[in-house]
């Protein structure tokens, strides 16, 4: 992962990459934005608790559940706030599930809020916290289940 002069743009990079990694399933390339251990919650969206766990099993647990799954994820702007090593940004997100013959139905979509933090190493940004704010969900939201199937 290059780096500039500017860890605004940096940090933005990174998050605007998760999506785009996500979307074309470039599983590899997504593994590198992420720190060694990575803190999720997705308990808006999903419930349970938040998670804690390794950036590979992180990445093999969406590679697994978007098999079958079309994505699109769009972000609002990144505002980034910086702490020295350390990094919190914040975006507005609308992600599009689509799965074909599903059967409670083709499309899942979800509208929320990210934030990402991230620390800086010699290897440059990596996000070791990860939380959704779900506002609103559309759609077949057994879609990753039925898809798995």
């Amino acid at each position: 992962m290059s780096e500039g002069k500017n860890p605004v743009t940096d940090v933005q990079s990174v998050v605007v990459r998760v999506t785009h990694h996500i979307d074309f399933k470039r599983w590899p390339e997504l593994r590198a934005l992420y720190s060694t251990e990575v803190h999720t919650d997705y308990t808006s969206l999903f419930g349970g608790e938040p998670l804690k766990q390794s950036g590979d099993a992180l990445i093999e647990s969406w590679r697994r559940a978007l098999a079958r799954v079309t994505t699109q994820h769009q972000l609002g702007p990144v505002d980034v706030r910086l702490d020295g090593a350390r990094a919190q940004a914040f975006c507005q997100v609308r992600a599009l599930h689509y799965a074909q013959g599903a059967p409670g139905g083709e499309y899942w979509e979800v509208l929320g809020h990210y934030t990402f933090e991230l620390v800086h190493s010699e290897d440059g940004w990596r996000i070791d916290v990860m939380k959704l704010a779900t506002f609103l969900q559309t759609g077949n939201t057994k879609i990753l289940a039925e898809s798995a199937r």
